[in-house]
């Protein structure tokens, strides 16, 4: 059974690396993190620019670890990009309640994306 898993996931990597036909190294990836806190209803939504250039691949959120569980407190949200050709782009985050309508955000935090032989992600207006 061990032997198949393995085959398997021999298998996996192979098509992995086969279907990254794009010139970029498949490990052409950036995380940005922003502190927030969702039992607030704020969380951090982003718009890239040029897709064609940058695309999401992961999103996470982990909340703060206290002595006592504290229930509230806020952490830190990871947003994983990953190079797909080469140039520049802009992704912009705005800390905002999705539900509401015609409400600046409370935050936006702006990223510029540029991608040559790896990608490098820099704050440009916080």
């Amino acid at each position: 059974m061990k032997r198949w898993f393995t085959v398997l996931g021999l298998l996996y990597l192979t098509v992995s690396l086969v279907g990254c036909s794009t010139g970029i190294a498949a490990a052409n990836q950036a995380t940005v993190e922003l502190e927030g806190n969702p039992t607030t209803g704020y969380v951090w939504g982003y718009r890239i620019a040029d897709p064609d250039i940058v695309r999401d691949v992961a999103s996470d959120y982990i909340g703060s670890q206290l002595e006592d569980d504290v229930v509230g407190v806020g952490g830190t949200f990871f947003f994983t990009f990953e190079g797909m050709a080469e140039g520049e782009t802009e992704i912009v985050f705005d800390y905002h309640r999705p539900w509401e309508e015609d409400v600046l955000p409370e935050k936006t935090v702006r990223y510029v994306a540029i991608v040559d032989s790896n990608l490098v992600v820099t704050l440009i207006e916080q």
